[in-house]
């Protein structure tokens, strides 16, 4: 875990579209303009790895379902870091949002699945977004990273 000075938000992204690299900059701009001394480290999925989620006090992550499961770059991270993680006992507050072309839920309840194994727990609700991210997408993205970094600073989770 991290010194207990700064806090430390990881926002990790798989986006091919650009959409939810979009929503991870919006969520990690507002991140930081909420919480000007809390550290933000905001990284693609493929550059992600266990030293991050080592590094961080919390994660956030934005990711797309491809073929009614997690997109493939996001569900490598996890496959690289989920033994990693286990062994070091890395318990992490966790917040998800999903842009997708279909419904996101079948996404969705494949990585609560996957972050039970790690023991990450869950402290905001899910963002499901379908479609082409619109002025109340972003909104949402802002609004998930100002409230998780709120919540980080002040030792909620």
């Amino acid at each position: 875990m991290a010194d207990t000075e700064t806090k430390h938000l990881l926002i990790v992204y798989h986006s091919q579209s650009g959409r939810n690299e979009s929503l991870a900059y919006a969520a990690s701009r507002a991140a930081q303009e909420a919480e000007p001394d809390l550290e933000v480290r905001l990284l693609r999925a493929a550059e992600a790895s266990t030293r991050d989620l080592i590094w961080c006090d919390g994660v956030l992550l934005f990711f797309p379902e491809n073929f009614a499961v997690i997109a493939g770059g996001m569900k490598d991270f996890f496959d690289r870091s989920f033994y990693p993680v286990i062994e070091r006992q890395i318990i992490l507050p966790y917040g998800v949002f999903i842009c997708t072309g279909n419904d996101g839920t079948n996404a969705l309840q494949q990585f609560e699945r996957i972050a039970r194994g790690y023991s990450w727990r869950s402290v905001s609700e899910a963002v499901i977004v379908t479609g082409r991210p619109d002025s109340a997408a972003f909104t949402k993205a802002e609004d998930l990273g100002a409230a998780f970094a709120s919540g980080l600073s002040l030792g909620i989770f």
